[in-house]
């Protein structure tokens, strides 16, 4: 029987140590402000996934998986109290589970980071087509990027093959490609990717990724970042895994954030065949500058 499987990323918190330049970097990234105080901030995409930011010392956060600004939980959507009690049942059988504020479900994966399931709060929005959008009109531009969805997140883990078991034989996710030694990119969604996993000897966040339109709105908000002072780290290219365009920014709330467009979407699971990559250069990026040395792992 096919394990009960998640809709996506609804919500990720951070645990920051200077909650100030944490929130006006999400902000300036284009993010929705729903609440700010003393004790932290909340910002969402256009569809309603959340961006938690807490203090780093904040007793109330899960234990982190590395030191510093990091991800400290990622909450995943499901369809409906009938798959939360599912997803519930099935991981208790070897491991902690239990429930949490606003009917949350949750527990701790191999790696260590605290997950948790809730029934989906989002209001998806489709993936822009590719189909030609400007008929009889002028083509649309931008004053600053406004993220709609979060696609993916992506963290290094030494426990790279039972992580991803784990997410795949428990929690229903399907495997949409690999790189030989280096990592495994798993999905819950029509997106390419929800969860990249690198192998690596330490475990910490490597990066989370927002969708743009196009890439006029990737550049648009680059260049809005950088007049402000944020320091943009690899871009603008186009990955070949994933076949998406690219920005990566340093983010004072963690590792780097990347603007994104134009996806692989994989809508019939039986159409799409997962290919081994070799973890060379040109498989890393289509076009665009090498990879930065400090983003080499």
């Amino acid at each position: 029987m096919k394990p009960v499987s998640p809709i996506g990323i609804d919500a990720v918190t951070y645990g920051v140590q200077d909650l100030g330049m944490g929130a006006r970097f999400l902000q300036e990234f284009g993010l929705r402000e729903l609440e700010r105080g003393h004790g932290g901030a909340t910002y969402c995409t256009a569809e309603g996934a959340a961006v938690h930011l807490r203090s780093a010392d904040d007793s109330t956060l899960p234990p982190a998986i590395e030191a510093g600004s990091t991800i400290r939980e990622v909450v995943w959507g499901v369809i409906s109290k009938t798959d939360l009690d599912t997803i519930g049942a099935e991981l208790s059988k070897d491991r902690e589970v239990w429930n949490g504020s606003d009917g949350k479900l949750c527990s701790v994966d191999p790696t260590g980071l605290a997950i948790s399931f809730q029934v989906s709060q989002r209001k998806e929005i489709p993936a822009p087509s590719l189909k030609p959008r400007r008929v009889d009109a002028r083509a649309k531009f931008y004053d600053r990027a406004e993220p709609d969805h979060i696609a993916h997140v992506v963290f290094c883990t030494p426990k790279v093959e039972e992580t991803a078991e784990f997410y795949m034989r428990r929690l229903g996710f399907l495997l949409s490609d690999t790189i030989t030694g280096f990592g495994v990119f798993l999905r819950c969604s029509s997106d390419h990717h929800n969860l990249f996993l690198i192998n690596h000897t330490r475990k910490g966040l490597n990066h989370l990724s927002f969708r743009l339109r196009d890439f006029d709105e990737i550049m648009t908000g680059k260049e809005f970042l950088e007049k402000r002072g944020w320091r943009p780290v690899w871009g603008p290219g186009r990955h070949v895994i994933g076949s998406n365009l690219f920005y990566y920014f340093a983010n004072p709330c963690g590792a780097y954030i990347e603007y994104y467009a134009d996806m692989d979407c994989i809508m019939s699971p039986e159409a799409w065949i997962a290919r081994e990559w070799a973890p060379t250069p040109e498989n890393f990026a289509a076009w665009g500058p090498p990879i930065p040395e400090e983003m080499q792992l």
